[in-house]
C-alpha cells in the first residue's frame, strides 16, 4: 500500500538559500528512485524559512531503501548547518481506489 509522507523541512535565518538549493537537487535525484512515486517540494509564502516535501513511495520499504540512498545520506550530512530544528516526518498510508 503507498506511504504518503510530509516532511517537514526549517532553516535557520540566513540559510535559506542554501538548503533550498540543496533540496532542489536532491529533487531530481530522488524523483529516480523505483518506489518514488512523487517527491515535491514546497516553500511558505508567510515563512521563508519553512519547507515541506510531499512525498509519495510505494510502501514503507521502499522509503526504507530511500532513506539508505547515497545522494540521501549525503544531503542529510551537508545540510546539517542550515537546519534550524531536525527534519519532521509525517507518515499516512494511502488507500488506492478500485
Amino acid at each position: 500500500m503507498p506511504l504518503t509522507v510530509f516532511a517537514t523541512i526549517i532553516a535557520k535565518p540566513s540559510h535559506e538559500e542554501e538548503l533550498r538549493n540543496g533540496l532542489y537537487n536532491l529533487v531530481m535525484k530522488v524523483r529516480d528512485e523505483d518506489a518514488c512515486l512523487l517527491y515535491e517540494l514546497y516553500e511558505s509564502a508567510e515563512h521563508p524559512t519553512h519547507f515541506i516535501m510531499h512525498e509519495i513511495w510505494t510502501d514503507e520499504a521502499g522509503l526504507q531503501a530511500h532513506d539508505q540512498m547515497p545522494h540521501l545520506i549525503e544531503f542529510v550530512e551537508k545540510s546539517r548547518p542550515w537546519l534550524a530544528t531536525p527534519v519532521v516526518l509525517t507518515k499516512q498510508q494511502t488507500e488506492v481506489a478500485d
